[in-house]
């Protein structure tokens, strides 16, 4: 398993009753699975901003108290996951940012390649840092731009040509004007929605819009700068026309929900052709298909029915139980493990298995998965696994280790095999990948072939570090 990476949405509306304090808890809780260590909200009131944001889960930092008190029409959000940009409260998202005779407030997803490289050019010139997000110094990009730039898409152009990496913004003013950027490569994914009534609403994933009943909602275009206001409603532009679009290939297997439309693909369909593909590339005979939950069910759904062997829930999850990446040692982790996974013994016991996983990256979960059925009285484990072999970090935002750390980097599949203790072990392959999401050339697969697209490789930067949010 990965952690997850980050979320955001925006609400606008004219409509001077709308709660968009509460419209934005409903839309970060549709957002929660991309981030589970801080959250915030931002509410445009009478020429002002208003800021709630703590460690902890949306439903955790946030009650009908707290919403009540956050009047606004215009308002902003983050659920984030933090890998070298600290799991702290200076840390968490939005931030309020003062550029140019105006307060801007801030919600970011991804990560910037060239971070280093552009902090220490800034630090340079004079400028103090009070975090080690990306966010911030963007913000200190902008409020550069804005400075040279008569308006909002100039000033976000000048910033996105000295940006090399992934991300998607939403940001208001202390004015109530909404807007969002998406990079140029379109990595992260970034949606739009208006509803019946005009109400205006951006999001990393449609789920989210789903949840508002927003039915008519698009992809926010790579390089794209939208604004709603007042004066013009929604409108926008593409500053920048891509060279070339890479869209993240993990979040169509993973991160995304699989009820989410990116691209126009639905995730569960995605999922379930991969599985369909990996039943032709690596056939078993077994008596069971069963999926390791939540993400692997579209897998194992294509899986059974391209096989015919029949699909069988076999391992229970509690829902109570929720990062075990966070336990200090690998034992407690693998305890965490069993205390959030129970197998079905009257299931399990004496059948051969075929067990369907998104990814493996480390190996350590699903080491513990499979010893779960073998103790269970499991016959035989087949694994198969959605996501080609992740042999190379990510420096686009997903918190993918060190090569040392990535099992595929380091060992065959047949070493791998025999460390997690399978008795088969098959992965999909690029072909399959694009085969199944159909984007051909449009995508990011940098963690499964080792090549970037980045305006730099890696290596060419001397700071660069896995980074999220």
């Amino acid at each position: 398993m990965v952690k997850d990476s980050c979320g955001i949405f925006g609400v606008w509306s004219k409509d001077r009753k709308f709660p968009a304090s509460f419209v934005l808890f409903n839309g970060l809780m549709s957002l929660q699975h991309r981030g589970q260590d801080s959250c915030g909200i931002c509410v445009q009131n009478e020429g002002g901003l208003k800021l709630v944001k703590d460690m902890g889960l949306v439903s955790d930092v946030f009650d009908k108290r707290t919403l009540k008190k956050m009047r606004g029409t215009v308002a902003i959000g983050q659920v984030r996951y933090p890998t070298t940009g600290g799991g702290s409260i200076k840390n968490a998202q939005p931030f309020i940012m003062s550029l140019t005779r105006n307060e801007f407030a801030f919600a970011f997803n991804g990560n910037i390649a060239n971070y280093e490289v552009l902090r220490k050019k800034l630090m340079g010139k004079g400028l103090t840092f009070v975090s080690t997000s990306e966010m911030e110094l963007i913000g200190m990009l902008l409020s550069h731009a804005l400075n040279k730039k008569d308006n909002i898409y100039s000033a976000m152009k000048m910033v996105m040509e000295q940006l090399d990496g992934a991300y998607s913004i939403c940001f208001l003013d202390a004015d109530g004007n909404l807007y969002v950027a998406r990079d140029p490569q379109g990595f992260k994914p970034l949606v739009v929605g208006e509803d019946k009534k005009g109400n205006v609403y951006f999001s990393s994933e449609s789920c989210a819009l789903d949840a508002m009943g927003v039915v008519n909602y698009r992809d926010v275009k790579p390089g794209e700068v939208l604004k709603v206001s007042e004066a013009k409603g929604l409108h926008g532009k593409q500053v920048l026309k891509p060279k070339k679009v890479t869209h993240c290939m993990f979040e169509f297997l993973y991160f995304a929900r699989a009820d989410s439309v990116m691209q126009g693909k639905l995730n569960s369909s995605v999922r379930e052709k991969l599985g369909e593909l990996l039943a032709k590339m690596h056939p078993v005979e077994a008596d069971y298909v069963m999926p390791v939950p939540d993400s692997a069910r579209s897998y194992a759904l294509g899986y059974a029915r391209a096989s015919g062997i029949p699909l069988k829930e076999g391992l229970m999850k509690n829902r109570y139980v929720f990062r075990t990446f966070i336990m200090p040692t690998q034992k407690l982790r693998e305890e965490a493990v069993r205390a959030k996974l129970n197998p079905i013994r009257r299931v399990v016991e004496g059948k051969r298995i075929v067990l369907l996983e998104d990814s493996i990256v480390r190996g350590t979960t699903l080491k513990t998965i499979v010893s779960l059925l073998r103790d269970a009285g499991a016959r035989e484990v087949h694994v198969r696994v959605g996501c080609p072999p992740v042999i190379a970090p990510c420096y686009m935002g997903m918190d993918f280790p060190t090569y040392k750390e990535l099992i595929a980097a380091t060992h065959s599949v047949e070493e791998i095999r025999r460390i997690i203790g399978a008795d088969t072990l098959g992965y999909t392959d690029v072909k399959a990948l694009e085969e199944a999401i159909g984007l051909r050339g449009k995508l990011c697969m940098a963690c499964v072939t080792n090549d970037y697209p980045l305006k730099k490789q890696p290596k060419d930067y001397k700071d660069i570090r896995i980074r999220c949010g």
